[in-house]
Formats: C-alpha cells, sequence, structure tokens
C-alpha cells in the first residue's frame, strides 16, 4: 500500500479530487461509446444509426491521434488551459448537437439526421480524443505501480457511478455526459497544476526504442478490440433490454478490476503488468466459444466477455505508455497518440466487418461456430506472439532502445566506457542513460539514491565531454 503514497503524499483533500476526474471522464465513455444509454435517450433512432454514430466517433479520434502525432513534441507546448477550452468546447457542442438531432429525430427524415448526427459524433470523439491527451499527460507523471493503481482505482469508482447513473431516466443521457465531460476536463488541468513539473526532452532514438518494445502489446491490444468491436455487432446485442447489457456489464467488470488490484497489493517485486494479458485473452476468447452456444442469453455475457478482454489489455496498455513516458521523459501525448491509432482503427475495422456480416449470422449457425473458432485460434496466436515478447515476462532488453541487437548495443557502450575509464558503476549507469531511463529510474533499477546517480551521471558527462542527456544518446546511436 506504500505506493499509493507517491500519489497521494501532501495532497490536500481538493487535490484528490481533482485526480478522481479520470473516474469522471470512464463514466463519460461508458455512457457515451461503451454502451447505448447515451442513445437510448434518442428513442428508436435504430441500430443502423447508432453504428454509424460510433464509427464517426472512432473515425475522429483517429483523425485527432494523427494530429497530434505528426505535430511531434510541439503538441506539447500547447498550454493546458487552452487544449481544456478546445477540448469542452468541441464536446458541448457535439452533445448539443447529438441532443436536437434526438429532439427532432422523429419529426424529420433520415437523410435530413444523418448529416447532424455525424457532425455531432465527429465533434464528440475530437473532444474524446483531446481530453484522453490530457489525462495521458497525467499518468506519465506517474510511476509504473503508482499508475496501475490509479487507473485500477479510477475504474473501480467508475463502476459505482455509473450504476447510480443508470438509475436516472434515459433522458437525461445527454445532460449527463455533458456534466461529467466538462467536469473530468477541469478535473485534468486542476491535477496537471498540482503536479511537480515534469519537463519533456525528445530524442529519436529513445522514441523509436520505446516505441520497438511497446509494439508487441499494440498490436495485441489492438487485435482485442477489433474482436470487442466485433463482438458487438454479432452476438445479438441490440435484442438485449438495456437495463440487463448494462447490470451485467457492471457486474463482469467489477469482478475483473478487484482482481486487478490483487498484484500491486500482494506483490512487492517489480510490477510486471504484461502479464495480465495472460487473463485478457482467454476472457476474449471464452467469448466467442460461447457465442454459438447461448448468443445472447444471460444478458449478454458473451459479448461482455469479449468487451473485458479488450478492457483489460486497453488499461495494460495504458499504463505501459504511461510508465514509458515517464522513465524516458518523451512527450506522452506524441507515444499516446501513435499507439492509440492502433486500437481505434482496429475496433473500428471489428465494428464494421460485424454490422456488416451480422445479418448472416445467426444462433448455432455453421458460419458463426466456423467464426467463433477462428476467432479463438486468432487469439491464441496473440498469446504466442505477446509472451515472446521477453519485457512482458519480466526480463529486460536494454538493446532494443538504440536499434541493432542486444550484443551490438552492449559492444558500443562497453567501448565507449573502456575509452573513457568509466568505473564499472559508471558503466551501468551509462548503459540505462544511453536507454533513454530517467535519473529516478535508474536509482530505482540499480538501488541507489538519486544524489548517486546524479554524481555518476555528473562524472559521465565530464569524461564525455558532453553536458545534456541527448547528446550521449546521439554518441551512443552514431558509434
Amino acid at each position: 500500500m506504500r505506493y499509493l503514497f507517491d500519489l497521494v503524499a501532501h495532497a490536500r483533500m481538493r487535490d484528490m479530487f481533482y485526480f478522481s476526474g479520470y473516474a469522471l471522464y470512464l463514466v463519460f465513455s461508458y455512457i457515451s461509446f461503451h454502451s447505448a444509454t447515451l442513445l437510448s435517450s434518442g428513442g428508436g433512432i435504430g441500430h443502423h444509426f447508432e453504428v454509424l454514430f460510433l464509427a464517426a466517433t472512432l473515425g475522429a479520434r483517429i483523425c485527432v491521434y494523427f494530429v497530434i502525432a505528426a505535430m511531434g513534441s510541439r503538441f506539447e507546448k500547447l498550454t493546458t488551459t487552452a487544449l481544456v477550452c478546445v477540448t469542452v468546447s468541441l464536446a458541448i457542442c457535439g452533445l448539443l448537437v447529438t441532443g436536437m438531432v434526438f429532439q427532432f429525430s422523429s419529426e424529420l427524415s433520415a437523410e435530413k439526421v444523418l448529416p447532424w448526427l455525424l457532425g455531432g459524433s465527429v465533434l464528440l470523439g475530437s473532444g474524446d480524443a483531446l481530453v484522453v491527451m490530457l489525462w495521458a499527460r497525467f499518468s506519465a507523471t506517474l510511476t509504473l505501480r503508482s499508475v496501475y493503481l490509479y487507473v485500477v482505482l479510477c475504474n473501480m469508482a467508475s463502476l459505482a457511478i455509473y450504476w447510480a447513473a443508470t438509475l436516472l431516466p434515459t433522458e437525461l443521457a445527454v445532460g449527463l455526459a455533458a456534466v461529467l465531460f466538462g467536469a473530468t476536463a477541469f478535473c485534468s488541468k486542476r491535477a496537471l497544476d498540482v503536479r511537480p513539473p515534469f519537463t519533456w526532452e525528445y530524442s529519436k532514438p529513445v522514441f523509436w526504442g520505446s516505441l520497438r518494445r511497446l509494439s508487441h502489446p499494440i498490436v495485441g491490444t489492438s487485435i482485442l478490440c477489433f474482436m470487442a468491436g466485433l463482438m458487438l455487432q454479432i452476438s445479438g446485442q441490440q435484442e438485449i433490454p438495456l437495463s440487463s447489457f448494462q447490470q451485467v456489464s457492471l457486474a463482469s467488470s467489477a469482478v475483473v478490476v478487484l482482481f486487478l488490484l490483487l498484484p500491486p497489493l500482494l506483490v512487492k517485486r517489480p510490477l510486471r503488468i504484461g502479464r495480465m494479458y495472460a487473463v485478457a485473452l482467454p476472457l476474449s476468447a471464452a467469448g466467442f466459444l460461447l457465442l454459438p452456444l447461448i448468443w445472447n442469453a444471460a444478458g449478454g455475457i458473451v459479448n461482455s466477455f469479449a468487451q473485458l478482454g479488450s478492457m483489460l489489455a486497453s488499461i495494460i496498455l495504458w499504463c505501459m505508455l504511461a510508465a514509458a513516458a515517464h522513465d524516458t521523459k518523451l512527450p506522452s501525448s506524441l507515444l499516446f497518440a501513435i499507439a492509440l491509432i492502433c486500437p481505434n482503427a482496429a475496433q473500428l475495422a471489428g465494428t464494421l466487418m460485424g454490422y456488416l456480416n451480422a445479418d448472416t449470422l445467426r444462433q448455432s449457425d455453421l458460419v458463426l461456430t466456423a467464426v467463433a473458432l477462428v476467432a479463438a485460434y486468432l487469439l491464441f496466436m496473440v498469446a504466442l506472439f505477446l509472451f515472446k515478447d521477453k519485457s512482458l515476462k519480466g526480463e529486460e532488453d536494454l538493446g532494443n532502445g538504440l536499434g541493432g541487437s542486444l550484443e551490438h548495443f552492449a559492444q558500443r557502450c562497453a567501448a565507449i566506457a573502456e575509452t573513457h575509464h568509466f568505473t564499472p558503476r559508471e558503466a551501468d549507469i551509462f548503459v540505462l542513460l544511453a536507454h533513454g531511463f530517467t535519473i529516478p529510474f535508474i536509482s530505482e533499477k540499480l538501488f541507489v539514491s538519486e544524489n548517486t546517480v546524479k554524481s555518476h551521471v555528473k562524472s559521465i558527462y565530464q569524461k564525455l565531454g558532453i553536458h545534456v542527456r541527448s547528446e550521449l544518446i546521439e554518441l551512443v546511436s552514431k558509434s
């Protein structure tokens, strides 16, 4: 439990409220995108419109992430205040347009309603992507164990708040979503303001090395998101009453989130959250294997399995991205934007594929059974792909950060260390510095104080005749 103090130390109750704003974002996301709660307030707009709404939202997210990735480290120069203003404006306008569509959908033809619905969803998806970047900035200020506990606890709190929201009349969904979004955007700014300043540094070798190390979890999470989007459309989910779906989803999510709390609380060794994929994959596979047998019975439990696998994988990826940004000082928005393009694109592809083929699939149908078996086989292959990655099994691979093999990287570092007469401890620290890791990370890794690390770093810089870490990284990458 002492790791919780990393987040709450010296924090006032008001600051803790700001930190909990991420839970409000999760509730907003549940209401707007992960269930039909928001769309149910529009009455019978039809399943076709629901799919188009979700597809346009995902497409808008992907476009915003592409823009952020294209901006690179320049996006970090945008002030939090300006970013919050743009974010809230986009989302509130999107909700207003969507609310008006729901209000007049029964009086206008589909041809007139559809452009407005798509416009509202694009605005809403754009605002959603930007607020994600704000919480990514905050998450990157935390250590791995702290951000993992923080995200899991926020998920627990969000389930409780979402349960309370399900008791409200569906007509209030649009207004509730607007209040939640405004609150989470405000909290994200205040949460960033009360955290210690965090200086970002961009280094091309470190950036590509980090993406290389994260490639396995990004691909694995993307495939699970594809499966979740596919399952949502082919499981006959739209035939289930909204209240039944909400109850099953809440109950199953609560069980999984409680399970996620156990590792950081019980295990004192370094946290290896990549191993959690061993839980996410069977959950998703179980949903597809049960699909031909029970279809959408029991409140759509088979769909819940697939969604839980996607949720769990997304939590793992979020924590890995935050830890990578924290440990390397890479711009968090750049790292998150590039990584999140893939899961969103995969979910969009799964949603459209499932929607276009849903009419040909029925319970006990031979084609549906084949789909289930192929999906289970694909997830098995994902498992083999993921767990070939040594970093997910707890083994460090410090050689891939600057390109080339582990042996070649070690030879380069050893040659420089020998040429400049580094001490054994300086050589150890030099390798971690060259890989892009920060002084706090090196201190934790080598079990020495930060002041000791700083003293060795100063000596290393003097021997190399350099002044900043980026010069050191360039020296190793070019040698």
